[in-house]
């Protein structure tokens, strides 16, 4: 018998950490004694470790994972002991073999021996829910099903980073043995989470849906008198469903809410707005999309994308809640990189919008238009305006925002642009009032931006 220790590091995180827990369930069926824990617990380092387990997660948070493991080093006897896994890790291993000595498990742990002679294989293992007990941090959402039955993707689209983590793509595992092996542990639970990439590619796709169906999520499908939902987190493909309209029928035999669905380009409408029809015939109103930004696109691209969803609610009475996912490269550590066709204030920008909306696009067309822009070139000057003057809107609309307003159009578009990258180079310094002073141009609009050379508490971090 072993002691294992599992960390998560402190990053956000929505869902429970599935990789971790398909661990704890290899590991106590070995007979070891297994803890789990979320970021840097002095207790826990205290103790002597047999093995100790990190998480990783996106590329940028690999610098609080890497924190992490040198927190736990000393807890094990070898670096060898020290394992850390996760997607992070996969994409970047060189990041973390420079600053830590551990072993790295990259991909899926998905064939034997891949955590030493004679271990099993991971990633078709039944995850152990029991362990989230151990932690206060709520995991969302509860009383839920978390599952995968396929792997890998039918695309290879050069912002995702699947085509590298799992290059295959086939059946995972049966779900309903997934199922059964969670009721007869952990007990029966409401909701069915479904998180692989592109199910709707698998030539099998009919029998897993039907699988869905007989496992008690029908169509209308209640337990314990509440509603019960299916949700494959991860998006559907609209492409597949335009070209394959009895995807949408199939989709409409199992309890599905929401539909999410990807519109990450403009060249995607065709298809995406076909998708969206031949879903609300079979009885679907409730949508919450991905919205890819910062990637080849432009924000011209991005404002055609909301108004086509504002344009699709009111045409045909149902609600698309929208998700922007800002494109980071899966060589970065950092959230700063800005495409070709964008720039840092525009970007910033946006991201004042949706701290102002919680991270979501509102269904409501009107909403969508006065928070967006009812033009693209409002659309421009809302996201060039000062971070308070997005967020706080009404405060500011005549409290600073018609001064500030009135000087921005007088600039011509190359002003503009000087503008931005003055604005860009600011938001890089520590010292900005020095470099403030030494400012004659466009003096009088960057005093709206960082009044008396200072940053408003209002800004973002």
């Amino acid at each position: 018998m072993g002691n294992i220790l599992l960390v998560e590091p402190e990053y956000r995180s929505k869902f429970p950490p599935l990789g971790l827990m398909k661990l704890a369930t290899y590991h106590k069926e070995k007979g070891d004694t297994v803890t789990f824990v979320r970021g840097q617990d002095p207790d826990m380092r205290a103790l002597p470790w047999d093995r100790v387990y990190v998480a990783s997660l996106f590329t940028w948070e690999l610098p609080k994972t890497v924190d992490t493991m040198k927190f736990y080093a000393s807890a094990v006897s070898s670096p060898k002991s020290l394992y850390v896994g996760g997607v992070g890790v996969t994409l970047l291993p060189q990041y973390v073999r420079d600053r830590v000595d551990c072993t790295i498990v990259p991909g899926q742990i998905d064939r034997p021996n891949m955590l030493g002679r004679g271990s099993r294989a991971v990633a078709k293992l039944t995850p152990d829910y029991d362990i989230l007990h151990a932690v206060e941090y709520a995991y969302r959402p509860q009383d839920t099903y978390f599952t995968r039955i396929t792997k890998g993707c039918v695309r290879s689209c050069s912002f995702c980073a699947v085509p590298l983590l799992e290059p295959e793509f086939g059946i995972l595992k049966h779900l309903g043995r997934q199922l059964d092996d969670v009721n007869r542990k952990y007990g029966a639970k409401q909701h069915l989470v479904i998180m692989d990439n592109n199910i709707l590619g698998i030539d099998s796709i009919q029998n897993i849906i039907a699988g869905i169906a007989n496992a008690g999520f029908q169509a209308g499908a209640k337990r314990n008198g509440r509603k019960r939902t299916v949700d494959f987190n991860q998006g559907l493909d609209a492409r597949l469903i335009s070209k394959n309209p009895k995807l949408a029928e199939l989709l409409a035999t199992v309890c599905l809410s929401p539909v999410r669905l990807g519109f990450d380009s403009i060249t995607m409408e065709k298809s995406y707005r076909r998708a969206i029809v031949l879903l609300h015939e079979q009885g679907f109103h409730e949508f919450t999309n991905y919205m890819l930004f910062n990637f080849k696109d432009s924000p011209l691209d991005m404002y055609k994308r909301l108004m086509i969803n504002a344009d699709l609610n009111e045409r045909l009475g149902i609600r698309i809640t929208g998700f922007p996912m800002r494109f980071i490269p899966m060589d970065s550590i950092k959230r700063s990189h800005v495409s070709k066709k964008w720039n840092w204030r525009y970007l910033r920008g946006i991201q004042c919008i949706l701290l102002a909306t919680r991270g979501l696009i509102s269904p409501n067309p009107d909403f969508v238009r006065a928070a967006f822009g009812r033009t693209h070139n409002k659309f421009l000057e809302i996201l060039a305006m000062p971070d308070r003057y997005i967020i706080y809107r009404e405060h500011y609309r005549t409290n600073g925002a018609q001064d500030w307003r009135r000087k921005f159009r007088r600039l011509s578009h190359t002003s503009k642009q000087e503008l931005f990258t003055l604005l860009a180079e600011l938001n890089g310094l520590r010292n900005k009032k020095s470099r403030i002073q030494a400012i004659r141009r466009s003096r009088g609009l960057i005093e709206h931006y960082y009044p008396g050379g200072e940053v408003p508490p209002s800004s973002l971090s």
